[in-house]
């Protein structure tokens, strides 16, 4: 059986619904491009009451900034495309039970990095025109806990969000957010070759219309 799946924490979560890596080919692609969920309503049905609340919990803290720990470096480190600490943080935290001391030490290491880089969110003015925000400087992997940030600072109606690349998908990423919510609704990438034909056109007009 061939998956394909958002390389996140949503489809780390539905390989493990789907029994694991065993007997199984998987393919990984971007995040939040595609408008399929990885997660349907009936896919968790089949879990037990248990396992379903500790799933959506761990869900609920990809990029949160308080929580538990372990699950928050869950989230990190499948956002980051790190596949064995991610699965092995999931199935722990979804287990109930302790991490490794390597997996522990790696995971802080990685929760302290993402923490550190989005302390400067709005460290300078970033929002041109009103509504549309650029972290052109933040790799895609790094745009939940950035969403959360914002909401935290108490901007709470939607907007646009402009970012860096994925290593599945680079380009500018440009997300829409919803009011009211950390989860993207809409996502567009221009790829590499299509940013230098813009900027490559915007000075030719430039040049133009010079005196």
């Amino acid at each position: 059986m061939e998956l394909d799946l958002p390389l996140d924490l949503r489809g780390m979560a539905a390989l493990w619904v789907h029994g694991g890596h065993k007997g199984r080919v998987v393919s990984w692609h971007a995040p939040w491009i595609s408008d399929e969920d990885p997660l349907p309503p009936s896919l968790l049905n089949g879990l037990s009451p248990i396992r379903r609340m500790r799933l959506l919990r761990l869900l609920s803290l990809d990029g949160a900034a308080h929580g538990p720990w372990l699950a928050q470096a869950a989230g990190t480190a499948a956002r980051l495309g790190r596949h064995p600490l991610a699965w092995n943080l999931m199935t722990t935290w979804l287990a109930g039970e302790l991490p490794s001391p390597n997996d522990a030490t790696e995971a802080r290491r990685l929760l302290d990095v993402e923490r550190e880089r989005i302390k400067t969110v709005l460290t300078w003015k970033r929002e041109w025109p009103e509504g549309v925000i650029h972290l052109d400087d933040f790799p895609a992997w790094l745009v939940l806990p950035a969403i959360r940030q914002l909401r935290r600072m108490g901007r709470k109606g939607s907007f646009y969000l402009i970012s860096g690349g994925h290593l599945l998908k680079a380009g500018r990423w440009t997300w829409y957010i919803p009011a009211g919510t950390w989860r993207p609704s809409k996502v567009s990438v221009e790829r590499p070759e299509s940013m230098n034909h813009s900027i490559s056109h915007r000075i030719t007009s430039a040049i133009g219309s010079a005196p």
